[in-house]
């Protein structure tokens, strides 16, 4: 993926006066008996994951079902990198041609740091869960609870325009911190594609369906729009500085990508530890 136009960079400090940093609010959700409180820090959980990993089909229910339960809070990025990964379309019938790989995601796959060694695996905000940065499915739900608990850094948020017409996407992220931050810090922003249909190997114990012809792959990483690791917008920033960025994306040239069934999430994080500090996820509007 490649940014075509870099549009808007701005950094006010505090100083301003915070009656424009009032305009920088967030949506409050409720879904089952769990809110999704934007008082608290928003989370990524990224999935890694295969189409011919036996285990990762539960694995993908259960994050799922954590983004349900904690509507608003909780994002999901499934990240299709490395071996399990990889398109074949000689076995199983071709099911598994799809090809979800993306630079972003075997970057994020091959950083040494998270420890990605098997599939499935994950991350909550790459925060250290109980000694381990990456971990199995089975800790997901006690590091994703104990991740929305954690202080809110930032407000952040994200309006989307697309054009159906000239297939032009146009995303504006703005942000305030809420306290001051040492180091430096980057936004990332990627592209999720819902809805694709494909073949997933399955070993679930009790299935008696080896594999799916067609599973449904949601929050599927397609690229990141500022790169892999993003760009650096503070260094050190103050409480209540601002930030905004601007970037456009040409959806012609991924002719595959379904505009209607993509998500823009922004990030950002510690540009040298990797933490994130605050996450937010929008639809693509103009494309319905």
């Amino acid at each position: 993926m490649k940014i075509l136009t870099k549009i808007v960079f701005t950094i006010l400090l505090a100083g301003l006066t915070l009656a424009g940093c009032t305009k920088l609010e967030e949506p409050y959700y409720t879904v089952k008996s769990v809110n999704g409180d934007t008082n608290m820090r928003a989370v990524i959980l990224e999935d890694y994951t295969g189409h011919k990993c036996t285990n990762c089909a539960p694995a993908s229910r259960m994050a799922q079902n954590l983004q349900e339960l904690y509507n608003g809070q909780v994002f999901v990025i499934a990240v299709h990198a490395g071996d399990f990964a990889e398109p074949d379309s000689v076995r199983y019938g071709g099911i598994l041609k799809n090809n979800f790989i993306c630079q972003a995601g075997t970057d994020w796959f091959n950083y040494q740091p998270f420890k990605i060694d098997q599939n499935p695996k994950g991350m909550v905000n790459r925060l250290t869960f109980e000694g381990k940065q990456s971990f199995g499915k089975d800790d997901w739900a006690g590091a994703v609870s104990a991740s929305v608990k954690k202080e809110k850094l930032a407000i952040l948020t994200l309006n989307n325009n697309y054009n159906g017409s000239s297939k032009i996407l146009t995303t504006t992220i703005n942000s305030r911190y809420l306290q001051s931050i040492a180091g430096k810090v980057n936004l990332c922003v990627v592209i999720l594609e819902d809805s694709i249909y494909g073949g997933q190997l399955n070993s679930v114990p009790g299935d008696s369906i080896p594999y799916y012809k067609h599973f449904r792959f949601m929050d599927v990483l397609r690229g990141a729009v500022n790169g892999s690791w993003g760009e650096q917008v503070s260094e050190n920033p103050l409480k209540d500085a601002l930030i905004s960025r601007t970037y456009t994306f040409d959806f012609s040239t991924q002719p595959l990508w379904v505009a209607s069934h993509c998500n823009v999430v922004a990030f950002l994080m510690n540009g040298e530890t990797r933490e994130i500090y605050h996450a937010t996820k929008k639809a693509l509007t103009g494309s319905r």
